[in-house]
Parts: structure tokens; C-alpha cells; sequence
């Protein structure tokens, strides 16, 4: 299948994953590769054309690549499917399916769509070992083996609905974005670099995986979090959680509190290697 693609186009071309996958497919000599976006292009690749126009850049290509924000991905997913050739690949990557989805489904007989989701950031250095997910629009088969010929060594998830991916992000993305966040403006009155010296692992832990997740961009947190239905229930029911858990500790009622914790590691115990974890954790950092 990627034999048959020579010309991609990759709208949104400089944002941090248009970047990625600009530098990831111009490497390839037997590609041409065009490129879009409203703003400037810091120092393309020398290999990639820069088109003035949206349109331009996709009426020949054989995959566009939408790599733009959340709320503006269903209008721009339009306007590349009406200006294509018919049988070319349309794919986004957005990390909210619920309306392109919809876009890519009603222009599904004239273009191939793939509704991807790259489950990794702009600072992954190879496609190889990374994960993607795939929400079959068409034809799961054809779309699957598109998708893995175009980004080979990648592993390919299928979700089946949009519904479903959603769900998921609203925990994956959402819920973890949203407690960090708040651990974030809980310690931005301390002395953080203090806190750092004596930290012992699980600080030093939850410390990194907060400050990696404020090096993300703001706008697609925002996005994330406002975009999704399903993030606001996980948020919702996250809330009633540490409320109940809070009312727990201020009437010391230690025996409740300490059940909860065993049901908790019951429950997680039976999925996964908790020692493990704890193993990986501390292989993660050297004493210093």
C-alpha cells in the first residue's frame, strides 16, 4: 500500500505533530512531501514544498494528514475532502473523535478515511515501538493495513467507536491532565526546588510525570478538557471521590479508610504486577 502513495500533505504542518510527521515522512527520498499551515513554517525541511493554499496543497495529493487543533479539525477535514482527488487517504489525528469522525464518514465514498490517534508526543524520536489507535470508519481491514503500511513498526490499536475512544481519552488524557493540573497550582506557592532536594521517589515521580505534563500545550490541554463529553463525568466523579475520601480522614475514621486502600490493591492486584511497579519506579532514578 505505501507504494502507491508518492505525494502526502500535511495540513496544520507546524504545529508540534504536523512537525513530527514532517520530519518523520520527508526522510523518505521516494515521497513528495507538501505542507500547510495559517502560520509561518520555522525552517521546513529543504526537501518539503510549502503550498500558499489549503486546497493546492491537497488536489493531487494521494494523503493529507490533518494535524490541527481539536475544535478546528471537523471544518478542515471538510474542506481538504471536497478539494481531493477521489480515492486519496484522509487522515486525522485528532485526540477528540466525536466530530471527525462524523466528517470522515460522510465523505467515506470519495476518499479512504483514517481516523488515527497518535498515542504519543512530539518529542517521540522513531515511529517504531510508539502506539496508534484506529477507529475503523469504513472498512476496519483496509484501513488497519493502511494504516500499518504508512506507519510501519508502529503497534496498531483498533477502538471501535468514537464513542469509545472518547471514553477512554476522558481517562487517559482528561482525568490525568486535570489532577496534575491540580497538583500543579496546589504546589505553586512552595518552594519546589526545596521540596525536590528531599523528595524521596514517588515525589520525584509524581513531580516529573506534573512537569512534562505543563510542557504540553496549553491549548490542547484546554481542548481535551473542554472538547470531550465524557471528561467532565470522570472529572465529576473524581471530585465525589476525594470528597468522600476527605470527610474519611477529617473524622479519622481509620479503619474505612485503610479498607479502601486494601479494595483498592485487591482490585488492581488482580491486573497487574504491583511489585513490578514498584520496581519500575525505582529503576527509573539513580541516587544522586
Amino acid at each position: 500500500m505505501m507504494e502507491m502513495i508518492q505525494e502526502i500533505s500535511i495540513i496544520g504542518a507546524g504545529g508540534k505533530m504536523g512537525s513530527w510527521f514532517l520530519r518523520h515522512f520527508s526522510k523518505k527520498s521516494e515521497l513528495k512531501v507538501l505542507a500547510y499551515d495559517r502560520k509561518a513554517l520555522r525552517k521546513p525541511p529543504p526537501n518539503v514544498t510549502l503550498c500558499s493554499n489549503m486546497q493546492l496543497c491537497v488536489r493531487e495529493a494521494d494523503l493529507v494528514l490533518v494535524c490541527v487543533p481539536i475544535v478546528s479539525a471537523p471544518s478542515v477535514i471538510r474542506n481538504c475532502a471536497l478539494s481531493m482527488k477521489s480515492g486519496g487517504i484522509l487522515a486525522e489525528v485528532s485526540s477528540v473523535k466525536a466530530k471527525t469522525f462524523v466528517e470522515l464518514k460522510k465523505y467515506s465514498r470519495k476518499i479512504l478515511p483514517l481516523c488515527i490517534h497518535p498515542m504519543f508526543g512530539p518529542g517521540a524520536s522513531r515511529i517504531r515501538d510508539t502506539r496508534v489507535l484506529l477507529v475503523p470508519v469504513k472498512n476496519e481491514k483496509t484501513e488497519s493495513d493502511v494504516l500499518s503500511s504508512l506507519l510501519r513498526g508502529s503497534e496498531i490499536i483498533v477502538l471501535p467507536t468514537p464513542q469509545v475512544h472518547d471514553r477512554y481519552m476522558a481517562i487517559i488524557l482528561g482525568l490525568t491532565y486535570f489532577v496534575n493540573i491540580t497538583f500543579a497550582k496546589l504546589l505553586s506557592n512552595e518552594d519546589i526546588p526545596y521540596l525536590q532536594k528531599i523528595a524521596g521517589t514517588f515525589f520525584r515521580t509524581q513531580l516529573l510525570l506534573m512537569q512534562g505534563i505543563l510542557s504540553d500545550d496549553p491549548n490542547l490541554i484546554v481542548s481535551i478538557m473542554s472538547q470531550n463529553m465524557y471528561t467532565k463525568k470522570y472529572v465529576s466523579e473524581y471530585l465525589a471521590q476525594t470528597d468522600t475520601l476527605t470527610r474519611i480522614i477529617k473524622e479519622k475514621r481509620d479503619n474505612e479508610f485503610l479498607s479502601d486502600m486494601i479494595r483498592a490493591k485487591s482490585i488492581f492486584g488482580r491486573n497487574v504486577d504491583l511489585q513490578m511497579s514498584y520496581k519500575k519506579i525505582y529503576s527509573g532514578f539513580t541516587r544522586q
